[in-house]
């Protein structure tokens, strides 16, 4: 027997045999469904800790919406430490930061369940126009409560409430991260 007839026969033996093509399949398409696995597991984290922080700023707006009549230069500290502990009980985990801005007058921030507060040079008991673009908000300054804001808004008293998570992605933000934070606000009018 010749080399070229035993490689051609070997060749046909070979394409006959189906035996172990199952398995082979399996190791090409495994790699790609892994991925395919993978990329749901990190979004769907991603969603996960998106919606507990979402939580969070809801519980935090309520109690702010419920206890508004306390945004004054009095009550507003103590206003602030009390949503920055509903956002401490909301979060999912130690790991967050959140932060509470009373009518520019009081702050909160909570980190690692350590709360740190501070004054600041606004008027707890002044009304505000306060402006949010991409993500900061401007206070301006003091404005006839019950007066319209140049945004069309009526001047008021406000609470911005703001919370943040660590959270590296796998492979991307999706455009929900942003220097590996999750990061949710909102800006409440109590009066």
């Amino acid at each position: 027997m010749t080399l070229p007839s035993f490689a051609s026969m070997i060749l046909r033996r070979f394409r006959r045999d189906r035996s172990g093509a199952s398995a082979l399949e399996f190791a090409l398409l495994a790699p790609v469904f892994l991925l395919i696995l993978a990329g749901v597991v990190d979004i769907g984290s991603l969603l996960h800790t998106k919606y507990r922080l979402n939580s969070a700023i809801a519980a935090g707006s309520n109690y702010a919406l419920v206890n508004g009549q306390d945004i004054s230069e009095d009550e507003g500290a103590d206003l602030a430490l009390n949503i920055a502990r509903v956002l401490a009980g909301e979060q999912a985990s130690a790991s967050g930061s959140s932060t509470v801005v009373v009518n520019n007058a009081e702050q909160v921030q909570m980190t690692g369940g350590v709360a740190t507060t501070s004054s600041l040079p606004g008027n707890g008991d002044a009304c505000y126009c306060p402006t949010k673009t991409d993500g900061s908000v401007a206070w301006g300054s003091a404005a006839t409560c019950g007066s319209v804001c140049a945004g069309g808004g009526v001047a008021g008293k406000f609470v911005l409430i703001s919370i943040s998570k660590p959270y590296a992605p796998m492979f991307g933000g999706y455009g929900f991260t942003e220097s590996d934070q999750i990061t949710v606000s909102a800006v409440v009018q109590g009066q």
